[in-house]
Formats: C-alpha cells, sequence, structure tokens
C-alpha cells in the first residue's frame, strides 16, 4: 500500500521541485502517514477529499488553501513531538491462531525525519497555489 502526493502538471518550465513526489509507504514508513490521519479525516470533511492510501483526492483552488493549514497544523504537532516516538498503525490479528488475542501495531518516527517530510507536502502545496495546479494524491 502506498501513497503518492505531488502537482497534477508536471510541466518541465517548472522547476525541478515541481516535479518531486512524496510518497507514504504503508510498511516502511506507515507511521507517518497514520499519525498525519487524523488531520486528513478533518480536512475531507471541509474538502470531500480524503488522502487515503487507497484512494485518490485532488486539491485546487480554496481547498490547496485548507490542504495548506492542515500541513502547517501538523507540523505544529510534529514538532511538539518527541525526538522519536511510536504511532498506532492498526491491530494484527490471526485468524488461524484464535487463542492469540489481537495485539496493537505500532510503528516508530523521527521527529526530524517528519518535519522534513512535511515541509517536502507544504512546498508542493506553495508551488501549485503559485502556479495555480492542483495537488493530486494516489493511493493504491
Amino acid at each position: 500500500m502506498s501513497l503518492a502526493i505531488k502537482l497534477a502538471d508536471c510541466r518541465t518550465d517548472l522547476p525541478l521541485a515541481a516535479r518531486s513526489v512524496v510518497e507514504f509507504d504503508d510498511d516502511e514508513n506507515g507511521g507517518y502517514y497514520w499519525f498525519l490521519y487524523p488531520l486528513f479525516v478533518q480536512l475531507a470533511e471541509k474538502t470531500g477529499q480524503l488522502i487515503e492510501l487507497y484512494g485518490a483526492a485532488e486539491f485546487r483552488g480554496d481547498a490547496l488553501l485548507l490542504l495548506q493549514e492542515t500541513l502547517r497544523k501538523a507540523r505544529r504537532l510534529v514538532t511538539e513531538q518527541s525526538e522519536e516516538w511510536s504511532v498506532d498503525v492498526g491491530t494484527q490479528t490471526l485468524p488461524n491462531a484464535p487463542e492469540q488475542a489481537p495485539r496493537t501495531v505500532f510503528k516508530k518516527v523521527e521527529r526530524a525525519k517528519f518535519v522534513l517530510l512535511v515541509d517536502a507536502l507544504l512546498a508542493i502545496v506553495e508551488l501549485a497555489r503559485s502556479t495555480g495546479v492542483a495537488v493530486v494524491c494516489f493511493g493504491d
């Protein structure tokens, strides 16, 4: 399961940064996505667009401003965390071993890496706003 967030139009006349893509992979960096997920749900309530691992979303116009505000809030929340922390990424069940209780799965995230990730997302949004291009999100 992965998610890519980028500009909808990567024309060659745009700066190299415009062609960058921020990716979330549920296996590798799922903790980062799941920390942001509640903010993405709040954003979806306002825009009708949910940034999710299995779907698609598109942000343009006023929705871009809301996305930018969401990411700024995320950055503030991340900077308030300890240097490293664990994020609940779901529950593991073993259907063939009913005697074992389900367990919560956690993934570690690093504040410094997370700040860079959010800053990269903010850069994409800022470029989208300045060029009139939408931000698109594609999950598989």
